[in-house]
């Protein structure tokens, strides 16, 4: 069941960005759950540069285990994530392709 969790940095985001070892211990904690990830990416702010927040769609049976998935991130231990929204997915078209 897919699930869409929206989170926008909290006020240390941008320090916690410029943090590479940070910022691979999160890329490698997406690849080590990419088998339950639909998609995932940061949001970003219209001059398309500045990083706002994520966006990641997950694949797992019920809301905790996608508030488990978000909240073992080590980017949110750190403290990266302000607000967090953890919607249910219904996906009508994905990958230009119809689903429903």
């Amino acid at each position: 069941m897919p699930w869409l969790i929206l989170s926008d940095d909290g006020p240390l985001g941008p320090g916690l960005r410029a943090d590479a070892d940070l910022m691979a211990a999160h890329w490698a904690y997406e690849l080590s759950i990419k088998d339950r990830i639909l998609a995932a990416g940061s949001l970003r702010s219209d001059d398309g540069l500045t990083k706002t927040g994520s966006l990641l769609i997950v694949d797992v049976p019920t809301r905790a285990e996608a508030l488990a998935l978000i909240e073992g991130d080590p980017a949110t231990k750190a403290g990266l994530r302000g607000r967090i929204t953890i919607r249910r997915w219904y996906a009508a078209i994905l990958d230009r392709r119809e689903t429903g």
